[in-house]
């Protein structure tokens, strides 16, 4: 990146002294040195790779994306994903081939092969939020939000998972870095080199084949925000002739518009082709405006929603997210808050209002939360003001003018207060829902016991740094962050054997002798199960199961409980008789029921 001038008055500033980590990074020109980076990746690895390859495929979503993608590299299709016979015209080709290129190097029938894309996005997300940070923030404030991005919940679980969420939020932080540089540049009078506009329009191309328009929306919202708050126009000033909008030629709209047609359009054309338009057409109105318009899937939510759980989703960044907005409400109006606002703000308010929600859909706008939350670290609470006269002196009243007034708190320090006393109500909760977890899905107790003690110490850390302000007890927090993960990811997870519902009947599948040439199952459809024995499974109702096992020499029927005495009924109506040769008992935890499959064979 090339090296700007010195920032101006409207810049970021510090208001903390050096510390352990103003040493991470280089005193002046804003680069780092070696080892600030490295710190960020290391805890990065530490948080993502546990669990990586033990925790079980979890449905629903990310076994229909490692079932399409795995179906890509079997039928030799890279065009249209395909779960089993049906379209996956859920999200664009993207995501398919980067597993698709993953499951080739590493293995087509291990789930871990098609998490490594979003592992790779996940890294990707937190060295750029940290690059970017250090752009625009003081060293200590950079580190953190380098840090906050590692630790975060949902940055963990995405980077664990074989989805587009990781992968979208690294093309988009991307576009973003090269958006603000842009408009740096051009707004001090540089010349903007077209490598610039080059990685700007890539990085946008890449999230339009990841995961559709959520990288246009969030650039689109940016740049009209950035107009409406320049300095030549905007709120402050009605004539909107001189909103200062010239800066945007400066992204080579021309080049934009090649790139991005060089990039989409020839997976358009050859996938509407292959489909006969039906796979755009499901995408377009099947996907996308469905979930603008209701509650898609049953995954509808009030206003405010996300606002109510960044708390959590954000942990242990969280903490500081209240402080900050106290920050941000009194430097808004410099250009680099403005920007971050900017890329947050209209996307999250948008997100608000969409019926469907879902934790991970403002995952794109997390690097900019954590580059603001990151201004919380070193800020005070509010002072208390004065209040009514006191007759008596206590720890609470203050002298002016020789007169005891009452500390009454102000409204601000109130709120925050409530936040970061809910902020530690947090890490016990978590470690509470690893007891029961481990409880009641067969886990590992002692292991769920230590993510307990860590998800305390995290809230002890919070305290402590509540009331002392120390840098030590932020370290402690975000170590505790990290072991927590490490625990929850590499050892409880892996551990709840009732959970790996799949994988299990698929073992048993492979001792029974001779082995099935086909298998239907009927109660349990679950795409884990498809993707653990095949894309030939077939997905009947219990009634064609019994007429399946009738027909198919050596077939194999998992009939789920609840479905049993239907299938049976049906058996015996067609003279069908059968025989249970193994049950698998779990717990489905898309439906939130336990489950028992019986494994039946036709009688001999």
């Amino acid at each position: 990146m090339e090296k700007l001038e010195k920032p101006s008055k409207s810049s970021i500033k510090s208001s903390h002294p050096d510390t352990l980590f103003s040493r991470l990074f280089s005193s002046e020109s804003g680069q780092f040195r070696p080892f600030g980076l490295v710190l960020v990746v290391l805890v990065s690895l530490a948080c993502f790779l546990p669990g990586l390859t033990t925790i079980p495929p979890m449905d629903r979503d990310e076994t229909r994306f490692a079932q399409a993608s795995k179906q890509m590299v079997t039928s030799g299709d890279y065009i249209t994903p395909r779960f089993q016979q049906d379209l996956r015209a859920k999200k664009p080709i993207g995501i398919y081939w980067m597993q698709s290129v993953a499951a080739n190097i590493f293995g087509k029938d291990d789930i871990s092969s098609y998490r490594v894309p979003s592992l790779i996005g996940g890294l990707v997300v937190v060295i750029v939020t940290t690059i970017f940070a250090r752009m625009i923030l003081p060293r200590r404030e950079a580190i953190f939000a380098g840090l906050f991005m590692a630790t975060s919940l949902l940055v963990v679980v995405e980077s664990h998972l074989a989805k587009t969420d990781a992968m979208l939020a690294a093309f988009i932080v991307i576009q973003q870095l090269a958006l603000w540089k842009i408009h740096k540049l051009d707004s001090c009078g540089h010349y903007v080199s077209g490598k610039y506009a080059l990685l700007f329009w890539g990085a946008l191309g890449a999230s339009l084949l990841i995961k559709g328009p959520i990288g246009v929306i969030i650039a689109a919202a940016t740049i009209a925000m950035m107009i409406l708050a320049s300095k030549n126009g905007g709120w402050q000033n009605p004539n909107w002739r001189n909103l200062n909008w010239k800066w945007v030629f400066a992204l080579k709209p021309i080049l934009g518009l090649t790139i991005l047609t060089a990039m989409v359009l020839p997976w358009v054309l050859m996938v509407s082709s292959a489909t006969d338009g039906a796979f755009l057409s499901l995408a377009v109105k099947g996907d996308f405006i469905s979930k603008l318009q209701s509650g898609q899937e049953s995954h509808g939510a009030p206003p405010l929603t996300y606002l109510a759980i960044v708390i959590i989703t954000f942990w242990p960044g969280s903490l500081f997210l209240a402080r900050a907005a106290a920050v941000v409400y009194r430097r808004w109006r410099e250009a680099d808050i403005i920007f971050l606002l900017s890329w947050l703000v209209p996307f999250w308010i948008m997100l608000e209002l969409t019926p469907t929600k879902l934790p991970h859909y403002n995952l794109p706008v997390f690097a900019a939360l954590a580059m603001l939350a990151s201004l919380g670290v070193g800020a005070k609470l509010p002072e208390p003001k004065p209040s009514s006269p006191s007759p008596e002196s206590s720890p609470k009243t203050i002298i002016i003018r020789g007169s005891r007034y009452i500390k009454s708190p102000t409204f601000s320090r109130l709120i925050i207060q409530i936040w970061e006393w809910g902020f530690i109500a947090v890490g016990p909760l978590f470690g509470i829902v690893a007891i029961y977890a481990a409880t009641f899905a067969d886990g590992s107790r002692a292991s769920a016991s230590l993510a307990l003690l860590s998800g305390c110490g995290v809230s002890l850390a919070a305290y402590w740094w509540q009331k002392s302000g120390k840098t030590a007890s932020l370290i402690l927090m975000l170590g505790g962050a990290v072991l927590f993960h490490i625990i929850m990811l590499g050892s409880v997870l892996p551990s709840l054997s009732s959970i790996k519902l799949a994988p299990r009947i698929a073992a048993e599948v492979a001792t029974i002798t001779p082995p099935p040439t086909l298998i239907t199952t009927a109660g349990y459809h679950e795409p884990s199960l498809v993707f653990a024995l095949g894309t030939e499974t077939l997905l009947f109702s219990p009634s064609d199961a019994a007429f399946f096992l009738a027909e198919a020499d050596d077939g194999l029927a998992l009939i789920e409980r609840r479905s049993d005495a239907e299938f049976r009924a049906k058996a015996n109506a067609i003279g069908l008789e059968v025989v249970s040769i193994r049950t698998v008992t779990g717990f489905n935890i898309s439906r939130g029921q336990d489950m028992t499959i019986y494994f039946y064979r036709r009688k001999q």
